[in-house]
């Protein structure tokens, strides 16, 4: 289902766009948004790829279609562009894959607003380091790109078109994996497209939310959510002002947020509003890793370092226990992550046990599943 273009629609669609939790400065107050380090303009070549910036991360035109490919350790990476000619929409992609030739589990991953492919690599690499494939999307419009006009185009991407777009996204990405994975020519055909998860941070996390099947309540809505998914992990979620929708996701889900995971550009301080997704969710297959003295710069993942740019931006610092704790967050962040998966995506029993003493945790540290 596609947004009607009539005016009513549209005055409907951004009139509840908290519904989104997105859209405007306070809307964003309740979305928690994820944001990523921009490239200088300096650094960039007009119409080109950002210093550091990895290929098919493109701002400017698209690069070409086919895959760039680094095999010379393990896990593989390749990575491209794919098109979707419906929408005229290019999508940056970056495969993970474990090594070896064996069958995988697969977890699409969606950055934080203004991010890039380099969103949640950490995880990816522990994950494919515990052998489950990773499939990075990059969302133009709410990717690194946005950084160009300031911090107020950056809260401006947070809008309800530019959610519909990264759902879209998501589920062309899976029709292409689908296809590619029937070519027992090309590593795609390593892919379990019946172990499928989905994965993000911040928007990312709101992207994976709508994905799972959130219910926004409003007709004209469209429909987002993706059926092919087993199993989805929100880093960083949050509720927004109507979190009732939330109640219709009945797929396993992870939330993983800690005390200091407050909103970068908005009021929220702390992660205590962000515990209202866990608490929301059905009963039955939810899970929540709760880190003590983590912050949103703890669940990105990806050395992007945008939510602390947008803090100094607003004369804020970051406090010190998140630098600090690093190390132990990290470690439980991959560990919990990871067995999510391979319980989830695999039924490994091995994990399931891990999961149900978890071991590691700190003081004030919380495990819950219900």
């Amino acid at each position: 289902m596609t947004l009607r273009s009539d005016d009513s629609t549209r005055r409907a669609l951004l009139k509840r766009a908290s519904l989104f939790s997105l859209a405007s400065a306070t809307a964003a107050a309740g979305a928690g948004l994820g944001l990523s380090l921009p490239a200088r303009a300096k650094d960039t070549p007009p119409g080109g790829t950002p210093a550091g910036a990895s290929p098919g991360a493109s701002e400017g035109p698209a690069p070409a279609a086919g895959p760039t490919r680094s095999q010379g350790g393990s896990p593989e990476v390749s990575q491209g562009v794919w098109r979707d000619q419906t929408r005229l929409r290019d999508i940056p992609w970056r495969l993970r894959l474990p090594e070896g030739d064996r069958p995988v589990a697969l977890v699409v991953f969606s950055h934080g607003l203004g991010g890039s492919l380099d969103g949640g690599t950490e995880w990816g690499q522990a994950w494919a380091e515990a052998g489950i494939a990773t499939l990075h999307l990059q969302h133009a419009g709410s990717d690194r790109a946005i950084w160009r006009e300031g911090l107020q185009a950056v809260k401006a991407a947070a809008s309800v078109e530019q959610l519909v777009d990264r759902g879209h996204d998501v589920q062309f990405a899976v029709e292409q994996l689908l296809k590619r994975q029937k070519d027992a020519a090309t590593p795609w055909a390593r892919v379990k497209v019946d172990a499928l998860g989905m994965s993000g941070h911040s928007f990312g996390a709101q992207t994976t939310l709508a994905v799972a099947g959130r219910d926004y309540q409003l007709r004209s809505a469209p429909d987002l959510s993706e059926s092919h998914f087993k199993a989805f992990a929100a880093f960083s979620p949050s509720a927004g002002h109507f979190p009732g929708g939330i109640k219709g996701i009945t797929r396993p889900m992870l939330c993983l947020t800690g005390s200091l995971d407050g909103n970068p550009i908005g009021p929220e301080r702390d992660g205590q509003y962000r515990r209202v997704v866990y608490d929301t969710l059905p009963a039955g297959a939810k899970a929540m890793l709760w880190l003590e003295g983590a912050d949103h710069m703890s669940f990105g993942g990806g050395g992007e370092a945008g939510a602390g740019f947008a803090q100094r931006l607003l004369g804020r610092r970051r406090e010190g226990p998140p630098e600090k704790l690093a190390p132990h967050h990290e470690a439980l962040i991959k560990a919990v992550s990871t067995d999510w998966w391979r319980w989830r995506l695999l039924g490994d029993e091995a994990a399931i046990a891990r999961l149900k003493t978890l071991k590691g945790l700190a003081s004030g540290d919380e495990w819950l599943q219900g």
